[in-house]
């Protein structure tokens, strides 16, 4: 019996197909990428298609479809769905009570909101294979990609103020308190507590006042606009903060013009550069999306897998998993965090024992093999 691969460009396929090989999986792959995840009648055609082909006993993707979901009910399909992204940027989630669907998802706690509505959800963590980057992290040292410390990803530059200005000054405040606070805590996530509807009612009574399109703010989009918001400033900060006293790379897509004393290294393809930018750089760090509520971001995981010493601020399943101070480096404040850099930056030895026993903690406990293992014994899915 065979299982289809639906691909598109994302993150962990090559660590999925290592796997399926090494456990000696039959599969085919689909590949497609969505212009729009939720409504794609070229997609139905052809995944359709594709199905029809084969006698397919389950099919895999990386993050969660919506169509796939559909298509699979239809056919009665078993369908995983393996999900690195917290949150879910998907509308409509009722395809998540479908009989035949089943989504794991990296962050325990988004888990267990979707359980509690009645959803076929599981947490699994993340995983990651070092072979797949060994060879860009063992070609030759280069100074391009040395640095004290190293970061990579977006800044969340967001719409956060010009949705705040059509605001009075009361809702303003109020915005800005869900921020600072939320700020101020590591471990936890308050966004979704404060956001009420009564706030949200308040808030469009305001922008009934000028959106001539109608425009009404919904509780999920400000939520994630608001841990956006939070997430690109602590970046903002921390960068700024370090850079003034350490030679920084950031590797982004987006460039804050604020940032003048960080060294701006623009895309790191995640197959070529990053694993060097991972190994090379002495720090590398990690400051994850808000909305991550328990999990361990993909990011962490990759960093170790190349060899690289994390220093990562606190989320509740780092501390379950791994050994803080041995396996990684994990900060609880702004403060905790430039203090860490100044010792680790200092004590070579001391990093790069950390370093290593993070990459064989993950060889040895986050492997692929063992993921897609758990996600198909209930299928028992064989070669």
């Amino acid at each position: 019996m065979k299982i289809l691969f639906f691909q598109w460009h994302s993150f962990m396929n090559q660590g999925i197909e290592g796997a399926l090989k090494r456990l000696t999986i039959d599969y085919d792959i689909f590949f497609y990428q969505f212009a729009d995840w939720e409504t794609d009648d070229r997609f139905l055609e052809l995944f359709q298609k594709q199905l029809r082909s084969a006698n397919y006993r389950l099919v895999l993707s990386v993050n969660f479809s919506p169509l796939i979901s559909k298509v699979c009910e239809e056919a009665k399909i078993s369908y995983i769905a393996w999900v690195y992204d917290s949150p879910l940027h998907i509308r409509d989630l009722s395809a998540f009570s479908n009989s035949y669907t089943k989504v794991y998802l990296f962050d325990r706690g988004q888990a267990e909101e979707f359980k509690k509505k009645g959803f076929h959800a599981e947490h699994l963590p993340l995983a990651v294979d070092p072979q797949v980057f060994r060879q860009a992290t063992f070609e030759q040292d280069t100074a391009e990609y040395n640095c004290d410390i190293a970061f990579l990803g977006k800044m969340y530059q967001t719409e956060y103020q010009y949705f705040k200005a059509p605001l009075n000054e009361y809702l303003q405040g109020y915005l800005e308190g869900i921020i600072g606070a939320q700020m101020k805590i590591y471990g936890g996530y308050l966004i979704p507590e404060l956001v009420t509807q009564q706030l949200l009612d308040k808030m469009n009574v305001d922008y009934a006042k000028y959106a001539s399109d109608g425009f009404q703010m919904g509780q999920q989009e400000l939520e994630y606009m608001l841990a956006c918001e939070v997430t690109g400033r602590e970046r903002y900060i921390a960068l700024a903060l370090l850079s003034e006293h350490y030679k920084t790379d950031l590797y982004s897509e987006e460039k804050d013009e604020r940032l003048t004393y960080v060294r701006y290294c623009g895309y790191a393809d995640y197959y070529k550069q990053m694993p060097r930018v991972f190994s090379q750089s002495r720090i590398n760090l990690n400051i994850s999306l808000k909305a991550i509520r328990t999990g361990i971001p993909l990011r962490v995981l990759d960093i170790m897998g190349c060899g690289g010493f994390v220093l990562t601020n606190y989320q509740e399943e780092l501390a379950e998993y791994f050994v803080p101070g041995e396996e990684c480096v994990i900060y609880e404040s702004l403060e905790d965090m430039f203090e860490k850099v100044r010792f680790y930056i200092t004590h070579d030895e001391e990093r790069k024992r950390v370093a290593n026993n993070g990459y064989e903690k993950v060889k040895r406990d986050f492997t692929f093999d063992s993921r897609i293992k758990t996600m198909f014994e209930d299928y028992a899915v064989k070669g």
